[in-house]
């Protein structure tokens, strides 16, 4: 497999648990390989928006009166959209490409400004106690990675800043969501569970902290000084909501 062919594996959750283990081990130390997987995702994620939202306003009534009585049967319900299978066939391509155009110039005006919280659950469930299995780094190689996310975000992040109890550091990772660069603190609680801290510089108004809970995980997120930030792990809701008292207490 090439590198995009597993990037793309991986986002459809199709990788075998070594291979995996293997790719996220390499995403956290490979800056350009972890822009590659993360233009993937969104290109993916955009796709199949417009494509979903293509067929849900298709008429498709209308059209099924007007098929031949002697056409096959409409097809069964589609399953979850895939990327692989998208990028298989040129002619879904040219209808995709055709939503998109219309979905984004229609929708992205509305989207919501927690797309990006979203968007880093459906990241987050790609997540296994496997991904990050390998070795926390020294604090040499942990202090470089977090110098480089806390950058982008506007923020002195150290080892020392981000250090909690019960938790080991394992990566920091430089996303971006709407343009905007979207920072992801990666841990790991004492049975080897992922936990997340997010920060984004989205310019938001300062909100208090607002627990919740969204596919199985335990979220807390709040804004302040034009950031945004998120823990999420799937701990019980008080664990997660320390945390970030924890991490709201310094940033």
């Amino acid at each position: 497999m090439t590198d995009d062919e597993e990037l793309i594996a991986l986002i459809d959750n199709e990788l075998e648990p070594e291979a995996r283990a293997r790719l996220t081990a390499r995403l956290a130390e490979d800056e350009a390989l972890r822009a590659r997987f993360e233009a993937l995702r969104q290109s993916r994620d955009r796709l199949a928006s417009a494509f979903d939202a293509l067929l849900d306003e298709a008429p498709v009534e209308r059209l099924a009166a007007a098929l031949p009585k002697t056409a096959p049967a409409p097809p069964a319900p589609r399953a979850r959209f895939r990327w692989a299978e998208l990028a298989a066939g040129f002619v879904v391509g040219v209808l995709v490409a055709g939503a998109l155009a219309w979905f984004t110039l229609g929708r992205v005006e509305g989207e919501s400004e927690e797309d990006w919280r979203a968007a880093v659950i459906e990241y987050a469930n790609l997540y296994t106690p496997d991904t990050f299995a390998f070795p926390s780094p020294d604090e040499a190689l942990a202090a470089r990675q977090l110098q480089a996310v806390g950058g982008k975000v506007g923020l002195d992040l150290t080892p020392q800043s981000v250090a909690t109890q019960g938790l080991a550091y394992k990566s920091a990772i430089n996303f971006a969501f709407a343009d905007k660069p979207l920072a992801e603190i990666a841990y790991t609680d004492e049975k080897g569970a992922p936990v997340l801290f997010c920060i984004t510089a989205d310019g938001a108004g300062d909100a208090a902290p607002r627990p919740d809970k969204r596919d199985g995980f335990s979220t807390v997120s709040w804004s302040r000084g034009g950031r945004s930030y998120m823990v999420v792990g799937r701990q019980p809701e008080d664990r997660v909501v320390a945390l970030a008292q924890t991490f709201a207490a310094r940033f």
